[in-house]
């Protein structure tokens, strides 16, 4: 029994701590790394904690996808946003996708997240598809 709650004294105070304030993000070219590319592999890219050389937190990963020189060219990493001129707050509200023609800009905020295309399911999808199939029965 003390093996029991020893562990569960040790699982608690690690919910507590949190170990980093910054965000993990991929970071790669896939001119110079084809697993960068698409379809991603990211058992094969770096993957980095994101501080803008130790002095400036950020909380955006990013995703750019651009049609050069006959290709397309993707490349991800840390989003170039200080605390200084864009706040975490104002950094999280930037989070989406930008087009221009077939080329597009993403921004994602949480770890990892410029990987590939997200399948994730809201709350918010949920509750509208909830209050949809209500609606019509």
């Amino acid at each position: 029994m003390p093996k029991i709650s020893a562990l569960l004294s040790v699982v608690f105070l690690s919910l507590l701590f949190k170990l980093g304030d910054g965000i993990r993000c991929y970071v790669c070219r896939s001119d110079e790394l084809p697993d960068c590319g698409d379809p991603f592999n990211p058992g094969r890219v770096p993957s980095s904690e994101c501080d803008n050389f130790f002095t400036q937190q950020t909380f955006t990963c990013f995703k750019a996808t651009q049609y050069a020189a006959g290709q397309y060219v993707t490349v991800r990493g840390c989003a170039p946003f200080t605390t200084d001129v864009f706040p975490g707050n104002m950094q999280k509200g930037m989070v989406g996708s930008y087009w221009k023609g077939t080329n597009v800009m993403s921004l994602c905020d949480f770890a990892n997240c410029n990987s590939a295309v997200s399948n994730k399911v809201t709350w918010m999808g949920v509750l509208v598809l909830t209050l949809t199939v209500f609606r019509l029965y």
